[in-house]
């Protein structure tokens, strides 16, 4: 499937049928519960919707940054498809610029080994808690001609490809935990001096970065990106 056809299915299930859906069923909840929490940001556990229209299988998580957001909740909406590969996840943020992220089966297998280390988690249950640890995020896109990008949140890093600029879709390979690059003392030192914007483009900027991470920390990772 192109990046254009991807976008316009992702889209009009979302539009078409989640949000009347969930305009009807759970907004006013919703709206409630962040006017009325005491903790903010937050975010929801997942609904799950069944789309009779497409047979997608989706699973949405409103969150709220502000209680501004009340009236107009935003919401991620994730899908997942079943591959020879393993399970591909994809995930529409219903805000901002309406990305798309793309993860293959390799990225939540290196989350798992990497940040949970050997603690028992379904595949759903894992899913969901990536994307409940995830959704205050920053993320870097490299300069054209390079087309590499990461994610940055309090887990870690997320690092992988630019699919298409123009419909904002982007896939990403491997994770990166924060604790694991903090134990080379080279890498704490830059940590410690640099911002966090100005460390992620060097590293996007590189000619192979995966090749770098692989090759510099390849004794924390113990395992290919």
């Amino acid at each position: 499937m192109n990046p254009f056809t991807l976008r316009r299915e992702m889209q009009n299930d979302i539009f078409e049928n989640i949000v009347p859906y969930l305009k009807r069923n759970h907004d006013s909840k919703i709206r409630r519960a962040i006017i009325k929490s005491l903790h903010l940001p937050m975010i929801f556990n997942p609904i799950h919707y069944f789309s009779k229209t497409t047979n997608n299988d989706w699973f949405i998580f409103y969150y709220a940054i502000t209680k501004k957001l009340a009236e107009d909740a935003a919401c991620i909406a994730i899908s997942q498809v079943q591959t020879e590969e393993g399970t591909y996840v994809y995930e529409y943020i219903v805000a901002r610029e309406h990305n798309i992220y793309i993860f293959p089966p390799h990225f939540f297998s290196r989350y798992h080994s990497r940040f949970l280390k050997s603690a028992a988690i379904g595949k759903q249950e894992l899913i969901n808690q990536y994307i409940k640890n995830s959704y205050i995020g920053i993320i870097f896109i490299s300069e054209t001609g390079q087309e590499k990008c990461a994610l940055s949140f309090q887990d870690g890093y997320a690092i992988g490809d630019i699919i298409s600029r123009k419909e904002r879709i982007f896939m990403f390979k491997t994770f990166i935990s924060k604790d694991l690059l903090r134990k080379d003392q080279e890498f704490a030192k830059a940590y410690d001096q640099l911002q966090e914007q100005n460390l992620m483009n060097y590293i996007m900027n590189l000619e192979n970065p995966n090749e770098f991470l692989l090759n510099k920390y390849s004794s924390y990772l113990n395992s290919k990106l």
